[in-house]
Formats: structure tokens, sequence, C-alpha cells
């Protein structure tokens, strides 16, 4: 997938550190939409770690990041980065971009749904002596379960019995509150009806 960051846009300003660990990141990058975990695991520092923010498991050090790609790659075997921005400071990278792939296995215990994946998201990568130490991902996983039919779309949330249905998981824990959600999906459905039938 090609780039929006122009591989050779002026680097003034940065300082030579900074370069190295902008380079590091293009490199992480190309490793990482050739599927080349070894290439992924040469990037990372022995300590390092990877940890997508909404998932909220962190894998440390080069077996068990190398265990992470694997399993992603073979859930998703078309995946691929479109880095959109990239700035650098000091020893960290923010990385934004847009992963696109296609569920085609299971990962995090979800089997294949076969469906497409477009998904906006932000990497805050920190260097340690030219090396990754972490990689935090940042992303909406609620925006991967709807693509994978997992869950409604936000407009089914926003009608008459998605409403009651959010305000049912909110306050649904005490008899009173599930006995007025019952009225009220009796009203909401006795009112769908009537309308049918004008």
């Amino acid at each position: 997938m090609a780039s929006a960051v122009d591989r050779s846009a002026p680097t003034s300003g940065l300082t030579e550190s900074e370069k190295q660990i902008r380079q590091a990141v293009l490199d992480y990058v190309k490793y990482f939409n050739a599927h080349s975990v070894q290439g992924m695991i040469s990037c990372f520092d022995e300590e390092g770690e990877w940890l997508d923010i909404p998932i909220g498991t962190p894998y440390r050090g080069h077996a068990r990041i190398r265990e992470m790609l694997t399993a992603m790659f073979d859930a998703f075997p078309d995946v691929s980065y479109e880095l959109q921005d990239l700035v650098v400071r000091g020893d960290h990278a923010a990385a934004r971009f847009l992963m696109r792939s296609t569920h085609l296995g299971t990962l995090y215990g979800v089997p294949a749904t076969g469906r497409a994946v477009v998904l906006p998201s932000l990497g805050f990568i920190t260097f340690r002596d030219g090396k990754i130490i972490s990689d935090h991902c940042y992303f909406d996983l609620a925006m991967v379960l709807r693509q994978w039919g997992l869950m409604p779309p936000l407009s089914a949330a926003f009608s008459g019995p998605g409403q009651v249905v959010m305000w049912l998981a909110v306050k649904g824990r005490s008899p009173l509150a599930i006995g007025s959600a019952a009225v009220a999906v009796a009203l909401i459905i006795g009112s769908l009806l009537r309308r049918r039938r004008r």
C-alpha cells in the first residue's frame, strides 16, 4: 500500500537521532506491509512491548511479539498500513495510519467473518537506542466489531428500540427498571403496529 507520508520530505529541524527514528518507523511500516515478522522483530528492543490499547493485552519481548504478529498475519493475510502522518520528537514517534484488511482467520478468539476492515489508527512509538521499546496502538474497537458484523450500526442504537435496549443495559439491574423497560418496549411495538395498519 502506498504511503501518504513523503519519504523524501525535508527533515530539516530534526536531530540526527530523530532522522534515524523517522527512518526506523518507515522501515517498520515497510516490514509490516511485507508481512515480515522477522523484519518487524528486528525493529524492537529485546524488552520491547506491543500493545493494542483497546484490547489491553501487552506483548513483551521478541517471542511474544512474534506470536502476536504471526496470529495477526494469519487472521488478516492481506493486512496493510497506509501511513498518513508521521511526527517525530525526541525518542517518540506518532504515526497516523489507515489499516486495511480482510478477517479470514481467528484472532482474539473471534473466528473469521470474511469481512473487510478499514480502520483509522494512531500508533505512539517510543525508542531506546534506535529500537522500539513500546508501540501503543489506538483504534476504535467498536468500529472493528461493527465492520465484522458483530455489533449493530450506530443508527440502530439511536432508534427508539435501540435507546430502550441501551437504557436497559445501563439501568436494567433492578426489577423496577426491567418492568419499566418492558412497558416502554410494549408501547413502542404497539405504536409501530398501529402505524402499519394505517
